[in-house]
């Protein structure tokens, strides 16, 4: 255990590593089914399929990367290399996915599915992983680990609330929405700005705490993820904020662009949805020792389900309920988000107690995996249901079936999603077990020094 102080300095500069993996992934994340679609004109079940099986891989290219951080070591730790090393590959592969070529659909088909792998499966799951499993070889401190990693989620929220302010206008001054190319250089230009605060984590960031029982291999490392209860529940809680993430980034470019007829309103949309996570993610770090994270949670959640009660029974042409909805499950959801990371990592000394053996890198790749499979799942689903509500993404207008069938999709399947974490939340009690188990790991620990 260590029990090294960490500046408050350190925890900024971690938490802004943030900056780094989302500037070229916002992008990713919230245009490119968009660029699909409506710039290439290809079909959306197409697209949709392509999604849901590259999740697939990119699962498990999340517990095999886990598995080589958890394993591997240089002089630097276990994730600050892996930082230094695959940081520009990953920029260069995000600009290949809007390098489509001009060819006929099988060959542009095979060539979204090895790009969109290239980048999401490999360079950013290897990147993303290390940089998420940092904190947890930064310090064994639950409080200040914690910390850290609600700095990275204010961080990602707000770096998602500017490209979601700047995207559209840089893309229109490069060459406008239409032209390929502009987005080409859109994402190299976030890219090389990411990169920035990606190194500068290599910089300032030290790991401190020493790994002595990894697990042996990779189905080791996730059988002793499957044993912990908790960490289960956390796969389900991440699940569910993969799916409220897509709806702000992804779904709501259709839910503008076709329903509202306005898709210029896309910054102030994920700024509202975005901005209260900004705040609060000052304050949730000073609060931690006071309020559990699961009351936190389980506080945000109910606000979310409110606010889109409230909004399915809101006019649909009145963009102000849009905006005071989207305003009132930002609070919410900045409470969630904000602290999935530091329930997962409270799940590390959860399953070490368990089972002797430490997993961290493993248990953030493995949770990671719920994470990715919800977008596959969800990006499939609205492709798929774009398809057969007869969406043509090169039409100026869209026909009323069509309109009213993404505005149900945006409406309601939400609901269920924060019914999910409702039941979820109520069943996890790890907070008051915590102290217990940290107690009965250093008089493990002490015992075995003891003994040698």
């Amino acid at each position: 255990m260590t029990t090294k102080k960490i500046n408050f300095f350190e925890k900024i500069v971690y938490g802004s590593g943030d900056v780094g993996l989302n500037a070229g992934y916002t992008l990713f994340s919230a245009y490119v089914l968009y660029f699909y679609t409506d710039v290439i004109g290809m079909n959306p079940a197409i697209i949709g399929g392509i999604i849901l099986i590259s999740k697939v891989f990119d699962g498990f290219s999340d517990m095999i990367a886990g598995y080589w951080v958890d394993t591997h070591k240089t002089k630097r730790g276990h994730c600050i290399p892996i930082l230094m090393k695959w940081s520009i590959p990953m920029v260069l592969s995000c600009s290949l996915v809007f390098l489509l070529p001009d060819a006929n659909i099988v060959i542009r088909a095979i060539y979204v599915f090895i790009t969109y792998n290239l980048f999401s499966t490999v360079f950013y799951t290897l990147v993303g992983l290390a940089h998420n499993a940092l904190a947890a070889y930064v310090t064994d401190d639950s409080v200040a680990r914690s910390q850290m990693l609600c700095y990275k989620m204010l961080f990602a929220a707000g770096t998602q609330m500017t490209m979601a302010n700047v995207i559209l206008p840089l893309v229109n001054l490069l060459g406008g929405q239409q032209n390929q190319f502009a987005w080409v250089k859109a994402s190299l230009l976030f890219g090389v700005i990411g990169l920035v605060f990606m190194y500068l984590n290599v910089l300032v960031v030290k790991e401190r705490v020493q790994n002595d029982a990894p697990p042996e291999n990779v189905f080791q490392g996730i059988k002793v993820a499957i044993k912990n209860k908790y960490w289960w529940m956390t796969v389900a809680i991440q699940f569910c904020c993969s799916l409220q993430l897509m709806f702000n980034l992804t779904i709501s470019v259709y839910y503008l662009n076709s329903v509202i007829n306005n898709l210029g309103l896309m910054g102030t949309y994920v700024t509202l949805s975005n901005l209260p996570g900004v705040f609060l993610m000052f304050l949730i770090p000073l609060i931690l020792h006071k309020v559990s994270k699961r009351n936190l949670a389980f506080l945000g959640t109910i606000l979310c389900l409110i606010a889109q009660i409230i909004f399915c029974l809101s006019p649909t042409s009145s963009v102000t309920m849009l905006f005071v909805t989207a305003l009132i499950r930002g609070i919410g959801f900045a409470f969630i988000m904000g602290l999935v990371n530091a329930m997962t990592a409270d799940t590390i000394e959860y399953g070490e107690w368990k089972t002797g053996i430490r997993v961290q890198a493993v248990l953030f790749s493995a949770k990671s995996v719920s994470e990715k499979v919800g977008q596959g799942l969800l990006t499939a689903a609205f492709g798929f249901f774009l398809t057969m509500i007869g969406y043509d993404g090169l039409a100026k207008v869209q026909t009323s079936t069509t309109v009213g069938g993404i505005e149900s999709f945006f409406k309601y399947v939400p609901i269920v999603v924060y019914i999910i974490l409702i039941i979820v939340l109520l069943a996890y009690k790890l907070d008051k077990e915590f102290p217990g188990i940290i107690n009965d790991l250093k008089d493990r620990k002490a015992a075995k020094a003891n003994s040698v």
